[in-house]
């Protein structure tokens, strides 16, 4: 879909296709204006899907698939379910900029924003509605409070400040969706706005079955109607090894090497024919990395030529072939009639996908693309995660806005000129929209997003030996995939540079070796540590001892200094060991050593230091950082639950489901599956109900509505039930309804107190928690304050929190006296994505003033993360 570049060296991260893709800066040339019209298939909706409570497994050629995870938002399409907001477990806003893209990414949703929403879960179905208005939201550094963000400047959960400039004439910042700050910042002064969310952290799996059901924007419109230039829809997948928060898997990878399969696109201006005669609007990419080949964009040190492999909207790659393995897809893109609903399958295996339109898989329908995995693909053999996203304007929503062909204006949008044979188009140029008659059709609508799972598992490499030193089938290895054989590719060295240059992947040898990681020095700088290969962020015990090893080959013969050193400033080094390495493969051995001090360190091979390695390579396999007695090391590679190998645990499933025996949730055995067949009335056999009936009458044992013979009475009641499914009184304001019938005080209505918009001392606000952000680093006396909190009548206080180790503690203070104390007695989770718990307080006290969580001095240092406070 979309994808920008960072000026840091090592992000090259989010927002999507290839061809818009280059390090001097963004370009595609497009011929279709001058192409002759060709005889189109208009691809028709079809009804051919599961409903909701329909059955929860589905067979494709012959093989059972089971629904592992889906959002049908808020159930079947237009039953007229009412307003509600986003599912949260599964979704969350994003906003950047990417892709000359004209729009700004907000937080608002119909339930609280009625007359300027951008999201709206209402009839069973979810809208991203475009809107055209100016919003401020510019992310220009990181904090850890608002003071360093100048005037008018937020400190944002996200660690980002958040600069209003108020250009609008309203300070609307708080409405944008947030920047997580790996990839291009949003630009401020955006002339519209949309929404963009996504499954990153919360859902995230690897192959199965993707179906989902949309409508493309103007659908509204009367058939036959050319819709207006300039929207471009998408659903879509990145992976899940570049997500912003690092949970069980390593979060590291820049974009191309996340990997990228564009499901749905959608680049609207195609719909007229006047442009585009050939109408291929509906469109499909898979993206990923690929060595810079002479000419390309290897003069860039560090870069990497993004591969695309199909012929929408650019003609993709002809290296595809021999990079893929296989078969190249061929879209030239899709004619659809984009005023009816449109169901898409996507078939994902260990030997690549097809695209379904309509035409389903489960129902024996053929695949409208065909992609097959190689060696040089293995982005897509990782898990991975949905984004949907209505953008404005861009390179796809003014599709070759960088110099079109043209023979005059009259083929260029809006009636651009035509200069040199080259539309003078810009991103934004092309947009058409009649805002005032039809901006509330501005919209992509979806139906349902289901995630479906072979029952029979898919493979998965085997581990290297390496991961179990002794063999005696307990992995011991500090260094995750120490052989670069597993599935992911995101499990190799960082590769960075003081001064120096190059790029690294991860090929296929061949032979015994398999899969090894490959170095190529383009500037070895003036320091053997000009170009560093290393793993790092790992803990090491002090007192323990630990033995090293590295296997390495060079394209010429050298030394190469080893070292474990800190990760961080002093970078003090605690073991080294230069290692003679020739053009095969040499054991590189250091000496054991024992840290006098426990915290992390890195592994680090310095490939740089001489001008006479420049343009030379180096291989590296077989990475092992262990205890001398094999100390157990947990690994949950490839798993969202089940077991890590030592006695833990990976992840736990939702109800509903369980852990299978290849790591991921699934359908639990005996799921029940509610059934309201021939009843009005009653259970529906799950623990939930039917309907209800109306007064005077009753529901039967059949679930059928009979008239009751019941005498009502309200004697002695100024409220509740009259004993014959009626109410004998309601209690007014401040009151509640006893179990005697008579009205007395209630008791207040609980309150969340969210950590990240208290006041913070020694700690600060971070995303990940499970209601909004998370407050991180609370070690003894920091504090987190709410003010003007009242107490009266409440008599618990619940502080959801997590940790990796257990025991700390905090103090519940209201106006400087201690009310509670609050334990986390069992450990949940690392640091930056835990597995937050509840623990409780009682508390006694009145009035109204400042409640304070303060922290217990911990041996650890953190205490926990604090996600909130519930007040009952």
């Amino acid at each position: 879909m979309k994808r920008g570049w960072n000026a840091a060296w090592k992000r090259l991260v989010v927002g999507g296709s290839a061809w818009a893709l280059g390090l001097g800066g963004l370009s595609c040339v497009v011929d279709d204006a001058t192409e002759a019209p060709v005889a189109a298939e208009v691809l028709q909706s079809t009804e051919a899907s599961l409903e909701t409570g329909a059955s929860r497994t589905i067979s494709i050629a012959g093989q059972p698939f089971t629904l592992t995870w889906e959002d049908d938002f808020g159930g079947d399409l237009n039953k007229g379910q009412p307003k509600s907001f986003l599912n949260t477990a599964n979704w969350s806003k994003e906003n950047l900029g990417v892709n000359y893209e004209q729009q700004a990414y907000t937080n608002r949703e119909c339930v609280d924003h009625p007359t300027n929403w951008n999201y709206c879960v209402e009839n069973g179905k979810l809208t991203l509605l475009a809107r055209k208005e100016p919003l401020d939201c510019v992310v220009w550094q990181q904090c850890t409070a608002s003071s360093q963000c100048g005037t008018n400047g937020t400190c944002a959960a996200t660690g980002y400040c958040i600069y209003d400039q108020n250009r609008n004439g309203v300070y609307d910042h708080e409405e944008c969706a947030p920047f997580n700050g790996t990839a291009n910042g949003p630009a401020n002064g955006q002339q519209y706005t949309s929404g963009r969310i996504k499954s990153d952290e919360k859902v995230e799996f690897r192959y199965g079955y993707i179906e989902f059901r949309a409508r493309m924007p103007f659908a509204d419109l009367p058939a036959g109607a050319t819709p207006p230039n300039g929207m471009w829809p998408a659903i879509w997948m990145l992976g899940a090894n570049g997500a912003i928060a690092n949970g069980t898997r390593d979060d590291s990878a820049g974009w191309p090497m996340t990997g990228e399969i564009d499901i749905m696109e959608y680049s609207q201006i195609k719909e007229n024919r006047t442009l585009y005669p050939q109408n291929e609007a509906m469109g499909f990419n898979a993206l990923w990395r690929e060595i810079p080949e002479p000419g390309e964009m290897a003069a860039a040190p560090g870069g990497w030529q993004a591969n695309a492999c199909s012929d929408w909207p650019n003609g993709g790659d002809a290296k595809c072939d021999g990079d893929v393995g296989g078969a190249r897809v061929k879209w030239p893109g899709k004619t659809i009639d984009y005023h009816q609903w449109h169901t898409w399958g996507f078939l994902w295996d260990e030997n690549g996908f097809k695209i379904y339109i309509d035409n389903l898989p489960q129902n024996g329908g053929a695949p409208v693309g065909t992609f097959s995995i190689g060696d040089s693909a293995t982005e897509f053999r990782q898990p991975m995660f949905l984004i949907l996203n209505n953008a404005v304007g861009g390179e796809l929503g003014c599709l070759g806005w960088s110099g079109r062909s043209c023979t005059s204006s009259a083929q260029c949008a809006n009636g651009a000129a035509c200069s040199g044979g080259k539309c003078q188009e810009t991103p934004a140029s092309c947009i058409n929209v009649d805002w005032a008659a039809h901006g509330d059709k501005a919209k992509l609508e979806v139906d349902y997003v289901r995630w479906f799972h072979r029952n029979s598992g898919y493979p998965q490499a085997a581990k290297a030996s390496c991961q179990d030193s002794d063999g005696n089938g307990t992995p011991d290895n500090i260094i995750r995939n120490c052989g670069f054989n597993e599935d992911y590719t995101y499990h190799r060295s960082d590769l960075f540079f003081e001064g120096g240059g190059g790029l690294t992947d991860i090929n296929n040898e061949g032979g015994s070796r398999g899969f090894v990681q490959w170095v190529r020095i383009d500037n070895a700088g003036s320091q053997p540590y000009s170009v560093q290969i290393r793993q790092e962020g790992f803990q090491l015990n002090a007192g323990t001892q630990y033995k090293w090893k590295v296997d390495l080959k060079s394209s010429v013969a050298r030394s190469i200094p080893i070292k474990i050193a800190q990760p961080a400033a002093p970078y003090g080094v605690i073991a080294t060991f230069n290692c003679n390495v020739g053009t095969g493969w040499t054991t590189c051995t250091g000496p054991n050593f024992t840290p006098t001090a426990t915290g992390l360190y890195k592994l680090e091979i310095d490939a740089g230091g001489n001008a006479a390695y420049n343009n030379t390579q180096v291989w590296v396999d077989d990475m092992y950082l262990g205890a001398t007695s094999n100390s157990c090391q947990p690994d949950c590679t490839g798993k969202t639950c089940g077991s890590d190998g030592c006695g833990g645990v990976c992840g736990t499933c939702r109800s509903g489901t369980s852990c299978g025996s290849w790591g991921h949730c699934t359908a639990s055995s005996g799921t029940c599956t509610p059934s309201c067949s021939g009843k009005t009335c009653g259970s529906d056999g799950c623990g939930g109900t039917c309907g209800t009936c109306s007064t005077g009458n009753t529901c039967n044992a059949s679930g059928q509505c009979t008239p009751n013979t019941c005498t009502p009475s309200c004697s002695g009641k100024a409220c509740g039930s009259n004993g014959c499914g009626g109410t004998c009184g309601t209690c007014g304001s401040g009151t509640t309804c006893n179990t005697s019938g008579q009205c007395v005080p209630s008791a207040p209505t609980a309150v969340r107190l969210e950590a990240e918009n208290a006041t913070l001392t020694g700690c600060f606000a971070e995303a990940g928690g499970d209601s909004g952000g998370k407050v991180v680093a609370f070690e003894g006396n920091d504090t987190i304050c709410w003010s003007n909190v009242t107490l009266t009548g409440r008599t618990s206080a619940t502080a959801h929190v997590g940790a990796p180790y257990p025991d700390g503690q905090a103090q519940l203070k209201f106006n400087g006296a201690v009310i509670g104390t609050v334990k986390l007695t069992t450990a949940t989770g690392g640091w930056s994505s835990p597995t937050l718990t509840d623990i409780s307080t009682a508390i006694s006290s009145s009035g109204t003033g400042t409640l304070c969580l303060t922290g217990v001095t911990h041996p650890n240092g953190w205490i926990f993360s604090v996600d909130y406070l519930d007040l009952k």
